[in-house]
């Protein structure tokens, strides 16, 4: 035996808690996890409990939950105890309501917690401001990568599954059909090739990417491959043009489709005639659904289609449940090549999830699917929606709805833009028509008819007149309720921002010169009910800094005594959507150089903005400088304008100091006392040179900025910030500021130290990089007696930024909070951040040896990685490592004590850790095939792992292409995308790019306002919704699916989907075959506000021979 002697020297140990079978699954766990939260209900938090969480069980037992804890990290800290005898079968999902407000809307993080206390799992900090359907939801059921990518925020699935990961290498069975629509083409035609899968395919390795389908066409001297996606219906389609000239040639061609481990093939002929024989096959089987999506007690309708009839020959379906029972099933005789049946969906325990509808005619079949969700009804009696806030003139506005409580057959539909209340009306006299280009106001009066579920929809079109710009309200009523909601009209729907103010001030500028018009303009968000004979108005005042009220002062009457003075206020009647506006002039009789305060109020509601007056002929007058805003994201612009005094200078100087301290000088000319300087943010994120000491400043160009304006007579400093989050972020001028990279780090983790000096100016010549005094930075346990762990000393650069790296060992920072202070010239600022430690210090708990393989199941000649840790920090000699092949009938240790080794030994040492890893190379003979044993003796223990060799799946020839290699970008998030193409050498052969596919995903409701844009290096817009873009709508035509551009002097064929589709797509390549993509740069823009999407593309190369 040999000697174990307990070190408390620092050892980084990571992951005590993840047992082996956690880490060899795909997702990561192998617990209990927070799988969906919902924090910001919608309805009133005061009145209802609606906030839940949703916990789920990846593994494959029951388990035990009794006595957990779920609680909130917010300030409220409200923790539910679950009662006891609450399990969570395997792979079951279970919810839970507690009290009002046991979540918080903003920055809260949740952990769930077993009945000893210890953190089973942690979400990150959380915001929901909007009281709505979606809810934080993992990206799949049970994803854990310990990060806030494994978390999207969507319309909630309580109960339900988020999504399952399904590996390409996994056994569930998947089927995949294929058709052409003819078996018999003539030259010149187009032959249509389409199918669909019965689910969909996600690949793990060596990223997570959707699975493409394979689409092989060959004959004797011809051979195409197409990789295609299917789509929301699991339907996929292509065509192939057949003609001479491409290629094709008289005889039988063989198409396959493979997607995963399904495969199926079709065939048809091309010729100059067709074959008489030919004419009587079956041709073309289709099969769908009137709708996507149903509720219970909804009617299905399939409806279907053949070609070429086959006499007495019938169609057979049937419905295959998500439990894989089949519900429905029968025969259909075609008519006219036509079929149909419907389906009604049982409202007494209905089955949620994918129905799979499966038709067979003769030797072809076809699938198609649609799918029951729950019925999630709003508390409101009446819900009210439309697409979108902001609409374009001659954009189409769809109104949806829905009655909660009682049904109706109809209901009174007004909708009347709110700024003219002139109506021109025809004689129909239920809808009112406008004369184009008249001024009349524009009115709708209508009747929307209800389905059975309580479901309403209309559209309109907003007419595309220049007086149809403004507000309207759309209304809804009947004797049960009614419900209204106001949509705009704008100029610019993508510079349109809508506010979350009860009540909202704005006017055009912030700076005024003394004589100029002042456009107040305001909009309440919920007008006051009154009765028809009374109105409540707005009162604008305005008045000095001081908040003294301006007056008017009018000379007295003959015969009086004394001036009258009137208080400079107005008053203003909103119209029937909450939008009023004033307009006065800042006269100087009344007003002079300074700031002023206009203050409205509204019911109850008071709103305050300031502008500031200038005198633009006022010599002596001070600079007047702003900035557009303080926080910026990548690839924004950034602007400063002023007001400068009259003087003998033309231009003011700017000096850009970047956060790694290099400067950027520049200018602006000032013409009538007014200039201008912009400057563009970073296209993206670049980290620059990096120190090996970890004190030592970290370069980037996230961070502060500071913008130095200089003339002979005026100096002024701004500071903004670039950041990777401008909506969450924030710039503090504190004197000095210190915080960490993130709230919570795990034990062994790196602590990054983040922190400004902002000093005021000193003269002309001031600077912060010229400060010559070092910062102090210490990390302190916040209980007492407060023990200083870490300390440094960094110097700021010359925006003031600085910050540092320290060590987080095991041993040394337990779970709990700590500090991080930082000192400055007298100055101090703290920051308080949490460690995640389940290491065990705990002698009495006994010692085991953890043991995990990357894989259960490997193929002749692969590589596995076994690797294990002691559960405490202990001294380890050495690991003798034994690995036998298991004989039939042969009982081995599996998990248990062996007692010793059998067959070789490898001895391994241990990291400094403790912990070790090694890698066993398997024959790639098939005698390597068989059940294998890993014993580990690591001296207090020995334990054993099983694992499998089993037979390599026969890849297809025509999955490979010898000629091509595909390079793949999967799930991009960013709404920025940089392409690059270039002639370079892959997996060691030289290739050249010949193709970019690009596909972006975005939800049904969003996919009219989140498009792409596509430009070249040079800046040509090659594919974008823009006038100027070579490319706007789909290229796909009667006779065409390419659309030949011309982009830098090279020409192109682009193939594109266009806009408004759920999944759009673009191809690039060059209209010579035997050419190349040039060796550029291409930038994708996904043009979006918050919505959420999700970009793939592809670059095939060639290879050079």
């Amino acid at each position: 035996m040999k000697t174990i002697l307990i070190l408390f020297s620092v050892l980084i140990l990571y992951g005590l808690s993840v047992s082996a079978n956690a880490q060899s699954t795909e997702s990561g766990t192998a617990h209990v996890v927070i799988n969906e939260i919902e924090i910001n209900p919608p309805g009133d938090d005061t009145k209802l409990i609606g906030e839940w969480i949703e916990l789920y069980n990846p593994t494959d037992s029951k388990i035990d939950i009794s006595g957990w804890k779920i609680a909130s990290t917010s300030a409220m800290k409200k923790t539910l105890i679950i009662p006891t005898g609450t399990f969570i079968a395997p792979g079951k999902f279970t919810t839970f309501f507690y009290q009002n407000f046991w979540f918080t809307d903003t920055n809260d993080s949740i952990e769930l917690k077993d009945k000893n206390g210890l953190v089973v799992d942690k979400t990150p900090l959380f915001n929901d401001m909007k009281n709505d359907f979606n809810s934080w939801q993992r990206i799949q059921d049970g994803h854990d990568l310990n990060s806030a990518s494994d978390w999207k925020f969507a319309i909630t699935t309580a109960g339900t599954s988020n999504g399952k990961l399904i590996s390409a290498e996994q056994k569930d069975t998947v089927r995949i059909s294929i058709s052409a629509n003819k078996f018999s083409y003539l030259f010149d035609e187009i032959a249509t090739i389409q199918g669909n899968v019965s689910k969909s395919v996600f690949v793990m390795s060596p990223s997570f990417h959707a699975d493409k389908i394979i689409v092989k066409i060959s004959s004797s001297n011809y051979e195409k491959i197409i990789y295609l996606y299917p789509d929301l219906n699991l339907n996929y389609k292509t065509s192939l043009n057949l003609q001479k000239v491409i290629g094709i040639k008289e005889g039988s061609y063989t198409v396959s489709a493979t997607y995963g481990d399904a495969t199926s093939e079709t065939s048809f002929s091309v010729g100059d005639k067709i074959p008489v024989d030919n004419m009587q096959k079956v041709q073309a089987l289709g099969l769908s659904t009137d709708k996507v999506n149903y509720l219970p007690g909804d009617t299905v309708n399939i409806t279907g289609s053949i070609s070429v009839i086959i006499p007495l020959e019938s169609v057979k379906f049937s419905v295959v449940n998500p439990g894989g029972k089949v519900i429905s099933s029968g025969n259909l005789y075609p008519v006219n090549g036509k079929f149909s049946t419907t389906l009604f969906l049982n409202t007494v325990n209905p089955v949620y999830g994918k129905y799979q509808i499966i038709g067979d005619y003769a030797n072809d079949s076809i699938l198609a699917s649609f799918e029951i969700i729950k019925d999630i009804k709003e508390l409101t009696p009446i819900s009210l929606s439309t697409d979108k806030q902001a609409y374009a003139l001659g954009d189409t506005v769809t109104i949806s709805g829905r009655l909660n409580k009682q049904w109706v057959k109809s209901m009174d539909l007004e909708i009347i833009q709110t700024k003219n209340n002139a109506i021109g009306a025809d004689s129909t006299g239920s809808r009112i028509n406008l004369i184009p280009g008249s001024d009349s106001g524009f009115k709708i009066l209508d009747m929307v008819k209800i389905s059975g579920n309580g479901a309403f929809t209309y559209s309109f079109k907003i007419p595309d007149n220049q007086l149809r710009l403004g507000d309207y309200k759309i209304s809804v009523s009947q004797h049960l309720g009614s419900a209204s909601l106001i949509i705009h009209a704008v100029a610019n729907t993508t510079s349109y921002v809508s506010s979350t103010e009860s009540l909202s001030l704005s006017t055009e500028k912030a700076i005024y010169d003394l004589n100029e018009s002042l456009t107040i303009d305001g909009f309440i968000a919920n007008l006051s009910t009154y009765p028809e004979f009374l109105t409540a108005f707005v009162n604008v005042s305005i008045t000095d800094k001081n908040g003294k009220l301006l007056e008017i002062t009018s000379s007295a009457k003959s015969g009086s005594k004394g001036n009258t003075s009137v208080g400079y206020d107005f008053t203003s009647k909103p119209d029937s959507s909450g939008r009023f506006s004033i307009q006065t002039k800042i006269d100087q009789k009344i007003f002079t150089e300074g700031t002023y305060k206009i203050k409205a109020k509204y019911s109850g509601l008071t709103k305050t903005i300031s502008i500031e007056v200038v005198d633009p002929l006022k010599s002596s007058a001070n600079s007047s400088l702003t900035l557009n805003k303080t926080v910026f994201g990548l690839n924004e612009n950034v602007v400063l304008s002023g007001l400068v005094p009259r003087s003998g200078d033309n231009s003011v100087n700017v000096s850009l100091t970047k956060p790694d301290g290099s400067r950027f000088d520049s200018g602006a000319l000032i013409e009538n006392q007014h200039f201008s300087w912009s400057w563009t943010t970073p296209l993206s994120e670049k980290p620059l040179s990096e120190k090996s000491d970890d004190r030592h400043t970290l370069k980037t160009n996230y961070g502060v900025y500071k913008i130095h304006v200089f003339s002979t007579s005026n100096v002024k400093d701004f500071f903004f910030k670039v950041s990777a989050d401008p909506i969450h972020d924030s710039l503090s001028l504190a004197p000095l500021y210190v915080s960490t990279e993130k709230s919570l780090y795990k034990a062994g983790e790196k602590l990054k130290v983040i922190g400004n000096i902002f000093e005021k100016e000193k003269g002309s010549d001031s600077s912060v990089g010229n400060m010559p005094t070092r910062i102090t930075i210490q990390v302190l346990d916040t209980k007492a007696p407060f023990k200083k762990i870490h300390e440094a000393f960094v110097y700021p650069n010359g925006v003031g930024y600085f910050q540092s790296l320290f060590e987080l060992p095991l041993t040394i920072f337990t779970q709990g909070d700590y500090k991080v202070t930082a000192s400055y010239s007298g100055k101090h600022s703290t920051s308080i951040f949490t460690v995640a430690n389940e290491l065990s210090l705990d002698s009495s708990k006994k010692l085991s040896l953890l043991l995990d393989t990357d894989k259960s199941e490997y193929y002749p000649g692969d590589t596995v990685t076994v690797s294990g840790k002691p559960s405490k920090i202990i001294y380890l000699e050495q690991f003798d490592i034994t690995v036998i092949k298991k004989l039939d009938g042969q009982i081995t240790c599996g998990s248990y004590y062996c007692g010793k080794n059998l067959g070789p030994v490898t001895t391994i040492l241990p990291s400094y850790s403790g912990s070790f890893s090694h890698q066993i190379k398997l024959s790639d003979a098939s005698s390597s095939l068989g059940s294998y044993e890993i014993s580990v003796n690591a001296g207090f223990e020995t334990k054993s792992l099983v694992f499998n060799v089993v037979e390599k799946p026969i890849v297809v020839e025509s999955e490979k292409s010898p000629l091509t290699v595909i390079e793949k970008f999967n799930r991009i998030l960013d709404n920025k995308i940089l392409i690059i193409t270039e002639t370079k050498s892959l997996d060691g052969k030289n290739v050249s790019p010949r193709v970019i596919s690009g596909s972006l995903l975005t939800t049904k409701l969003d996919q009219s306002s989140v498009n792409l844009r596509v430009t070249s290096e040079s800046g040509i817009c090659v594919i974008g919704p823009e006038q100027n873009c070579l490319v706007k709508n789909s290229t796909k035509q009667p006779s065409q699916i390419y659309q030949i551009v011309s982009v830098d002097g090279i020409n192109l064929k682009v193939k594109y989907t266009g806009s408004d589709v759920y999944l759009e797509k673009f191809d690039i390549l060059p209209e010579s075959t035997s050419d190349f993509l040039p060796n550029t740069n291409w930038r994708v823009d996904v043009i979006k506000d918050d919505q959420a999407s999700r970009f793939y593309y592809t670059i095939n190369y060639k290879i050079l021979e």
